[in-house]
């Protein structure tokens, strides 16, 4: 369907016209050449002519049956009803026609979304929307792996059935002669599970290593496929998006490269698993206190729970001798602690000032 139909225009009532039609209603009717409206409407003669053409636009004056010389004034409600029901009815028809344009270009939607989808997989981003999604790909991608992978792990130990999905995975591709390295946070030295994990990987030629703090998630393939977390509005992190872009990819590997070479190797169950990180993790905890971080955002950061955060917390204000966090913070930062390497607890000397206790 399509509209070709002249619009129609109708003029607007102005002082002029409503003047010569209220004269028009005391006298009956107006002769219409020249119009017999007195000079004591203060009228031209071009103005009452030009007042006379809008009336008979808006159908408030009509020619009489049987004298069209003369023109008589006709009833508003009449004069709506033949002049502006046209128009009415061209603008319900305009309207129709477009709906139905619209609902034929919203035909179009699906195609588009579809193109859509496949040109952002082209470009080099792919969402996957739930975590059964983003784990069917990870499988697929770890079976195209050839060479390399990286990953950092941010947060404690993983869950064991974690673990279990992902160990017979890892070790076919250490079986290929894949280099595998993860970043975990020093907190996950303390998970049983991974501890066992991290030691079996390890034997079969996976490296690994913890730093206090982490960026998100990411695995990258061959340094030409990467998996992120979704975060966009603030969410928690389901399912995930797969990059392909170069660039970006490049950029994380950069990332993943510069925080392996400041962290800890980490073998698995050895008993000093934690004691060799405690200076590192010290410093982190010194550091978020000088800040005045609270205890929920410092156990975020360090990938710990809450409680064991305060443990660890108590224990490094017992240690500095810092009878609150404030003071805490304060001998930690005056002292240079929150950048200088911290010696091990135990060494026999004092954090405030360096030197040898006693």
């Amino acid at each position: 369907m399509t509209i070709h139909a002249k619009s129609i225009e109708l003029p607007r009532l102005d002082a002029r016209a409503v003047a010569v039609f209220e004269y028009a209603l005391s006298q009956g009717s107006l002769k219409r050449w020249p119009p017999d409206v007195p000079e004591a409407l203060g009228m031209s003669l071009q103005d009452v002519e030009g007042a006379c053409r809008t009336l008979l636009s808006l159908r408030l004056l009509r020619p009489a049956p049987d004298s069209p010389e003369e023109l008589v004034p006709v009833s508003p409600d009449a004069a709506a009803a033949e002049a502006v029901g046209p128009l009415e009815a061209q603008v319900a028809q305009a309207a129709a026609h477009a709906q139905s344009v619209r609902e034929d270009l919203r035909m179009l939607m699906p195609h588009y979304r579809a193109a859509q989808r496949e040109r952002d997989h082209r470009q080099g981003v792919d969402v996957l929307p739930d975590l059964t999604a983003a784990s069917a790909m990870l499988t697929q991608e770890s079976a195209r792996c050839r060479e390399e992978v990286f990953s950092i792990q941010p947060g404690g130990g993983r869950a064991p059935h974690r673990l279990g999905d992902a160990i017979e995975r890892d070790l076919a591709m250490l079986r290929r002669g894949v280099v595998m390295r993860t970043l975990y946070q020093h907190s996950a030295r303390a998970s049983l599970s991974t501890q066992g994990y991290v030691e079996t990987l390890t034997q079969a030629g996976a490296e690994y290593r913890t730093a206090a703090e982490l960026p998100d998630r990411a695995v990258v393939f061959d340094r030409s496929v990467a998996f992120l977390p979704r975060r966009a509005d603030g969410g928690p992190g389901e399912g995930a998006v797969l990059v392909r872009d170069p660039d970006v990819v490049a950029y994380l590997c950069r990332v993943f490269d510069q925080h392996w070479s400041g962290a800890t190797p980490f073998h698995g169950s050895s008993e000093a698993a934690y004691k060799e990180v405690g200076p590192s993790l010290r410093r982190a905890l010194v550091g978020l206190l000088a800040e005045g971080a609270k205890d929920e955002v410092i156990a975020r950061r360090m990938g710990m729970s809450l409680r064991t955060c305060r443990r660890h917390i108590a224990d490094l204000l017992e240690e500095l001798g810092a009878e609150s966090r404030f003071q805490g913070g304060a001998l930690a930062e005056r002292a240079g602690l929150t950048t200088a390497e911290w010696p091990a607890a135990g060494d026999g000397r004092r954090p405030e000032d360096g030197r040898t206790a006693g």
